[in-house]
């Protein structure tokens, strides 16, 4: 009845189209699809957008799906609906089968589509297949869909984790401090491992420039984490900033904590001790005057 209906709402047609329909109501979905397709691209309509699209999704092809739904909206504002319906019922097909560039694609096409429809569930089903960011506005619908506080927190991890790690650590921050004051304690947690590695990067990017800035994220990097390597890199970082601005004792301090954290003999110890001694003996290699190890 659903695929007769689909037909008579379209309109049938003679020549492929009509064979079109006929195995679409026949469930030969396959078949239709193969008959609606080369149509659509020489004789593009919103009329043939529909069957394409509900074909594609009757066979599994749900980027097809995409496409063909996108064009009914983009094509017909009237059907605008129709379509983001149709982008719907993709949405849950590829969640169900794990397809997250399919996921994707049919979210964003349903945020094209029908901007003012809620994405819901949907971000949120997006957000945990996928293995990388989500877009702000997607983030921001996911956890507005989130329903339990582990689900809440999972997210914030999860999307400052993906941002880390494409060195968009501006981003990262936040959503790291958000994690770690949700937890409502101290201690060591991935949130505050992440948030130190993110205040050395943007340290270390701001040491050339803006030094008094660079010292302050070392300096909170250093107390989050003062034993693992990120951490005594940042107490490194922290002496070079301290050294640059005439303060010797504090710069000493930083290096000789650096160098007690680790085995001796490691790549760091010996940076700090090459640093130290340095002091020690009031010459200043060239790795303290650019702020390099």
């Amino acid at each position: 009845m659903a695929a007769l209906a689909l037909v008579a709402a379209c309109g049938g047609s003679g020549g492929a189209e009509g064979a079109g329909d006929q195995a679409y109501a026949e469930g030969r979905y396959q078949e239709a699809l193969a008959a609606y397709a080369p149509l659509s691209e020489a004789t593009p309509s919103s009329r043939l957008w529909a069957k394409v699209g509900a074909a594609a999704l009757h066979t599994g092809q749900l980027r097809e799906a995409t496409a063909a739904y996108r064009a009914l909206g983009a094509s017909d504002p009237d059907r605008a609906d129709e379509a983001a319906s149709g982008l719907e019922r993709v949405i849950l097909a590829a969640d169900r089968k794990r397809e997250e560039a399919a996921l994707a694609e049919a979210v964003m096409a349903l945020r094209t589509i029908a901007p003012d429809r809620p994405l819901g569930r949907h971000a949120l089903s997006l957000m945990q297949a996928s293995d990388g960011a989500v877009d702000p506005a997607g983030f921001s619908a996911a956890l507005a869909a989130a329903t339990e506080a582990g689900e809440v927190d999972s997210l914030l991890a999860r999307q400052a984790t993906a941002l880390a790690g494409i060195g968009a650590c501006d981003q990262a921050v936040p959503l790291f401090q958000a994690g770690i004051r949700r937890a409502g304690r101290p201690g060591s947690s991935a949130a505050e491992a992440g948030l130190a590695e993110c205040y050395l990067r943007l340290g270390s990017g701001m040491m050339a420039s803006v030094p008094d800035s660079a010292e302050t994220l070392f300096r909170e990097s250093a107390a989050l984490d003062s034993v693992t390597p990120v951490g005594r890199e940042a107490l490194i970082g922290f002496g070079d900033a301290r050294y640059r601005q005439g303060d010797l004792i504090g710069a000493a301090l930083a290096y000789q904590a650096a160098l007690s954290a680790g085995e001796p003999g490691d790549s760091l110890a010996v940076v700090a001790r090459k640093k130290l001694n340095a002091l020690v003996s009031a010459v200043v290699p060239d790795s303290l005057s650019t702020g390099a190890p």
